[in-house]
């Protein structure tokens, strides 16, 4: 007998489908030297350099938009600028750029002044990503009034 219904391979190929474009909402890429990346361990923490907490929406490897989390709805990400950034680095001998994804964000448009609901996101837990491959998960946190990544699990290599 198959575990499987008609109506439930139906639900989960409407979940598979969007009805909207999707974007991953990620931090600004920054760079962090490959020695320190090598060294990456539990509880240790990355300091960002940002003092608000401004995100990208990016997608097939560009930078789409940048957008905020609007005051006093904590749920509501507006778009404050667009972007055409690639996210294709020039080599470095010394440092690796490092993205910090929160996952993938359905947004009807992109459009200066727009908003989107994040309330499905949570953008308390972070993956951080070197060359497409995923190197560590963590947590936001505040360090002297600055938004760090405190690391808690570090891939094994």
């Amino acid at each position: 007998m198959k575990s499987e219904t008609q109506a439930s391979k139906l639900a989960r190929l409407m979940q598979d489908r969007s009805k909207y474009p999707e974007y991953e909402l990620a931090l600004p890429l920054f760079g962090v030297r490959k020695s320190a990346l090598k060294k990456l361990a539990l509880n240790d923490v990355l300091l960002l350099g940002l003092g608000t907490l401004e995100l990208v929406l990016i997608e097939n490897e560009r930078i789409k938009a940048a957008a905020r989390v609007e005051k006093g709805q904590p749920n509501t990400l507006k778009i404050i600028y667009l972007s055409k950034d690639t996210l294709q680095q020039v080599p470095d001998q010394k440092y690796k750029i490092v993205k910090c994804s929160f996952g993938k964000l359905p947004c009807k448009k992109l459009e200066i002044g727009h908003t989107c609901n994040i309330a499905m996101l949570n953008l308390q837990e972070v993956e951080l990503f070197v060359e497409g491959n995923k190197l560590a998960a963590g947590s936001l946190v505040n360090v002297d009034e600055e938004i760090a990544i405190q690391i808690s699990k570090v891939k094994k290599k």
